[in-house]
């Protein structure tokens, strides 16, 4: 496949590349800014702009929205930055998608929202409630994941990640050292390889995935889903790490 990933600049998007190349599939990275990241096909556009997103989508098989609001404290201090980013550039993706034929959707979500008081629930509740603006545009995003999913029949995924870092690095995206485990910790290539093989599901439905590389996850958080339904195995567990006192 030919994939496109959004945002495909950000510290996110530069970890996924390595396992979703390493399985054959190419990528074209887009993102408000020019990128410089051989061999792979860079394109610069914005999300809010329809004709840049359809130019974007032409001629991929799939795609990933992974772009996001800077999170500075200004964007989220109202609506209209966050939203117009998350919320309807996430609406132009999905709409170009749409018109273009392609079917395969991965949405890069957030457990940032309130999870349901049974987490046998947490895979089967889109959207989740919202804690902050910033959860809000994001259950706004799995909402447009479930409308074209039923509408057009598309192949849609949803991944609620955890703490993103590079555990090789072991540092998080701000390059903050992690010398402690927690539940949430996910490594971005283990993002990147859930986010493979969504895209390789060869069912037409609308799954939720939550991505959590570490053991405790898999019942705390539900990331058993995610290995159950797509064969996943984390790479990274960060078992190497202590746990916090008192956990």
């Amino acid at each position: 496949m030919k994939i496109l990933i959004t945002g495909g600049g950000g510290f996110l998007s530069r970890g996924m590349i390595e396992p979703i190349v390493a399985a054959g599939h190419e990528l074209r990275l887009m993102d408000v800014f020019d990128l410089d990241l051989p061999p792979h096909e860079c394109l610069k556009g914005d999300v809010t702009d329809l004709d840049d997103v359809r130019r974007a989508l032409t001629g991929v098989d799939a795609v990933i929205i992974n772009h996001m609001a800077p999170r500075k404290p200004d964007a989220y201090e109202t609506p209209q930055v966050c939203f117009q980013i998350n919320v309807t550039g996430t609406a132009n993706v999905l709409h170009a998608a749409a018109e273009l034929g392609i079917r395969k959707i991965v949405i890069i979500s957030t457990t940032g929202m309130k999870p349901p008081a049974d987490y046998r629930q947490w895979v089967k509740t889109v959207p989740l409630s919202a804690r902050s603006l910033y959860g809000a545009t994001k259950a706004c995003q799995e909402t447009l994941g479930r409308q074209y999913a039923e509408e057009f029949g598309m192949t849609v995924s949803i991944l609620r990640l955890g703490y993103i870092v590079d555990a090789e690095a072991m540092q998080d995206k701000y390059g903050r050292d992690i010398s402690e485990r927690a539940p949430l910790d996910c490594d971005r290539r283990d993002v990147g390889e859930v986010a493979r093989l969504a895209l390789e599901r060869t069912d037409t439905s609308l799954d939720v995935f939550p991505v959590m590389s570490t053991r405790e996850a898999q019942k705390m958080w539900g990331s058993q889903h995610t290995i159950d339904r797509l064969r996943w195995t984390p790479r990274y567990d960060f078992d190497r790490l202590p746990l916090p006192a008192g956990a």
